[in-house]
């Protein structure tokens, strides 16, 4: 991997964070969902991460040594499922298409296990789609388990 840098998001780097909404709402997701209903749960998820950040929260955007941005990850407080305590959220992650397998992913991912070691957590959990079988690995690979299944019918 060539050197990477992580930076805290700034402004400018909003239209960045939009533009990889098409590379999230691409993923495999529920067959009984077509592209334009993944797109509009990525659009409205992002507008709702995105307009008012809590100050806790981080977003860091991942950088080439050649100044090309190549993702970000946005990390926030949530609370556990099962016994309400505070815990971190990894809310979003996503790479340019050339990034990924690069150990970029990877990078981000360490640093939001630190971010929330550092909030003094115990847990940093996550959403993905259970179709999605190549994230669902990566995130297996660092450790995260399955916690609760959300399971639906199409009628």
């Amino acid at each position: 991997m060539h050197a990477i840098e992580l930076r805290p998001a700034r402004p400018e780097d909003h239209d960045f964070l939009i533009s990889l909404s098409p590379r999230l709402s691409g993923v495999p997701g529920p067959a009984w969902h077509d592209l334009a209903a993944m797109e509009g749960f990525q659009d409205r998820y992002m507008a709702s991460t995105f307009a008012n950040v809590d100050p806790a929260a981080r977003t860091l955007v991942a950088w080439s040594a050649d100044g090309k941005r190549l993702g970000y990850i946005h990390v926030r407080p949530f609370k556990d499922g099962v016994t309400d305590e505070p815990c971190g959220y990894v809310s979003l992650l996503a790479l340019v298409e050339e990034a990924e397998g690069r150990g970029i992913a990877r990078l981000m991912m360490q640093e939001a296990e630190a971010w929330a070691r550092a909030q003094g957590y115990r847990f940093l959990c996550l959403d993905v789609f259970a179709d999605n079988r190549h994230a669902v690995e990566f995130y297996e690979r660092r450790g995260f388990q399955t916690e609760t299944l959300r399971m639906v019918k199409p009628l």
